[in-house]
């Protein structure tokens, strides 16, 4: 007798908690045809509930649907009116809509076509602005190019970064332009304002830096072999580890840069302008820098013997310094 009130009591548990389940399920898809402001019955929401229960799959599946209802009406909503209603929400919401899926393939599938054209109108921006005194958007146009962005939402996408070989901009104003690791081989920047640029570990084999500003740049560990420098404006400028092999400093301005562990061999540097130890505090303020104002180069390095000029007074300063 004991035992058979206990399976009663038993099966009917069982049944409540049944019950209970299908219920709460029940109430689930309510609020998310709310939600979703989606049609549907009471009945309909409640029969649903029992085939999800019914199943193990089905139920895990709903169970890890849910926090994406919420998400795709409060977050993904705005964006996708934003991208011309995509219908991401109904992909993340239906999860099973073929067509849907195409849509994005096909969207996704694009992004090579945009990222192309994107650089095509960079380099329309370079083109444009050729010879001008300004920026015309170039900085920002040749940081996009040297640049490996990702695309959002496709933020697995990556682009590799563009080859800015034989470059044309003279005169260009780039000022704090930030190009690392740049392919800029046999660029023309003659004249250009690349005040505190960043060009560390960037190609300049064969580049025209002709009377260039580089005051201030980054130039570590830069492929400077055979590029022209001739009457650059150099000082501050980090040059630690650069490859100057072969290039023509003729009248650089060279005060306070460091020139540690950089490669001299065969460098042009006659009638460059360096500082030491000995430059007046006059000479150093004459051109702005803090005193004491030493050029910094490699170990063993004869500045006198490369034909360097050394500026101690205001008065060893050429005129148009002064």
């Amino acid at each position: 007798m004991k035992l058979n009130q206990l399976q009663t009591y038993l099966s009917a548990w069982l049944k409540r908690r049944r019950h209970q389940k299908v219920t709460l399920i029940a109430h689930k898809l309510y609020q998310n045809r709310l939600l979703l402001g989606k049609s549907g019955s009471e009945i309909g929401d409640w029969q649903m509930a029992e085939r999800i229960n019914k199943n193990i799959f089905k139920l895990y599946f709903f169970k890890f649907n849910q926090p994406f209802i919420s998400i795709e009406k409060k977050v993904l909503e705005p964006i996708l009116d934003y991208l011309k209603r995509l219908a991401l929400l109904e992909i993340l919401g239906l999860m099973g809509n073929v067509s849907l899926i195409i849509g994005v393939i096909v969207f996704v599938s694009g992004e090579k076509q945009r990222r192309n054209a994107e650089i095509y109108q960079a380099w329309q921006v370079i083109t444009a602005a050729y010879n001008q005194s300004g920026s015309g958007g170039r900085k920002e146009a040749l940081e996009f190019l040297n640049s490996e962005p990702r695309r959002i939402p496709w933020f697995w996408m990556t682009w590799e970064r563009q080859s800015l070989r034989g470059l044309e901009a003279p005169k260009a104003y780039l000022k704090e332009i930030q190009l690392p690791e740049a392919d800029l081989l046999q660029a023309d920047l003659q004249q250009a304002n690349l005040l505190q640029a960043n060009l560390q570990q960037a190609l300049l084999w064969q580049a025209n830096l002709q009377q260039a500003v580089l005051i201030g740049a980054n130039l570590q560990e830069a492929n400077l072999s055979r590029a022209n420098l001739q009457e650059a404006f150099l000082w501050q400028a980090d040059l630690q580890e650069a490859n100057l092999s072969r290039a023509n400093l003729q009248e650089a301005f060279l005060w306070q840069a460091d020139l540690q562990e950089a490669n001299l061999s065969d460098t042009d540097l006659r009638q460059a302008f360096y500082s030491d130890e000995t430059t007046s505090q006059a000479a150093c303020g004459a051109v702005f820098l803090s005193y004491p104002c030493p050029t910094k180069f490699p170990e063993g390095f004869n500045p006198k013997a490369a034909g360097m000029k050394l500026i101690k007074e205001v008065e060893d300063l050429p005129e148009r310094y002064r």
